[in-house]
């Protein structure tokens, strides 16, 4: 396992157990749920998980001894446990290399890595202004322009640093890059069809499709699909640039307005009330599984837990699906 995905690993289950906590403790007051509530705070292996998470970043925001990559899913996931452990310039500098590589369509990169560590089978694209690293995108994914939005949110709510948007890069303020990363989901991963973004069928993180040997690149091969992990981000996305753009905005309320019908879209195509869970897939055209795979049988934690955090779900329902985990 990559290094920076064992935090990431550590950061969800830091989440769903302390937001199951706080679910069961603040219920129905049933004895049962007090008792659950209070085993999982007093657990003492989460300040040591705490612990050895803090001890990795301070080794570096690369992906580990193996992985010379600074992946922006990664840096969004554990940015404020870096922030505790790294000088704030660090990171802010590790943000900035990642608009340098914007796209003129507003495409977020995966990742970059230094210049003279390039390899592997990806397609690379370089910056005359930060001529030092090499960029790479995943054209699977659907999530790298929303993880960077949060993560300069996270960024500015921790240090308080908000000359970070007036930063100018390219000829364009990061603020603006922000609204153009986001618009880049709406013009090239929309379905008009169903108010959602769309990805490629993808495991590992989100990151890889079975249809192809390197697995990364959208091809003729690839299956289109919308899941609530996309979508969930994207709102966060949005959630978070709403705030940082401020309330006098003039952009502001068209954002709110697309918030509330992505919100709309994902309980009317995703969310299954009878199950209580979230569907996998919806497929544009059809599966890459055989028609004997039942999909329905599967239980996406992460996805479900980015919902929860993107307040897809009542506290009823965060409460059904929380129980639903420590279920399975």
């Amino acid at each position: 396992m990559k290094r920076q995905n064992a935090v990431r690993v550590l950061c969800v289950s830091l989440f769903l157990v302390t937001s199951c906590a706080c679910v069961c403790g603040a219920q129905s007051g049933t004895a049962e749920s007090q008792v659950l509530s209070k085993r999982i705070l007093s657990n003492r292996d989460l300040p040591l998980v705490l612990e050895q998470a803090q001890e990795i970043l301070k080794q570096g925001l690369n992906a580990g001894s193996g992985y010379a990559e600074v992946w922006i899913r990664d840096l969004n996931t554990f940015i404020e446990l870096a922030l505790d452990t790294s000088d704030p310039q660090r990171i802010r500098q590790a943000l900035l290399v990642f608009f340098h590589f914007q796209g003129a369509d507003g495409n977020i990169i995966d990742g970059y890595v230094p210049a003279k560590k390039a390899g592997g089978g990806y397609k690379y694209i370089s910056s005359t202004t930060m001529p030092q690293f090499q960029g790479h995108k995943n054209t699977v994914e659907t999530d790298q322009e929303s993880s960077l939005v949060q993560a300069v949110y996270k960024y500015t709510n921790k240090t308080g640093d908000r000359s970070l948007l007036d930063e100018t890069v390219q000829g364009k303020t990061v603020r603006a890059r922000l609204g153009l990363a986001l618009d880049f989901l709406l013009q090239h991963r929309y379905s008009e069809t169903y108010g959602l973004i769309w990805g490629a069928t993808t495991s590992d993180w989100g990151g890889v499709q079975p249809e192809h040997s390197w697995g990364v690149e959208l091809d003729e091969n690839s299956h289109l699909a919308i899941d609530v992990y996309d979508n969930a981000m994207f709102i966060i996305a949005i959630n978070n640039y709403i705030e940082l753009l401020g309330p006098d905005s003039a952009s502001t309320l068209s954002w709110q307005q697309r918030v509330t019908q992505l919100r709309s879209k994902v309980r009317e195509h995703l969310w299954d009330p009878a199950r209580h869970k979230f569907r996998t897939h919806i497929y544009l055209k059809d599966s890459p599984f055989p028609r004997d795979f039942d999909e329905a049988r599967i239980y996406y934690h992460g996805g479900t837990a980015i919902a929860v955090e993107a307040d897809l779900l009542s506290r009823e329902e965060v409460g059904l699906v929380l129980g639903d985990m420590v279920n399975n």
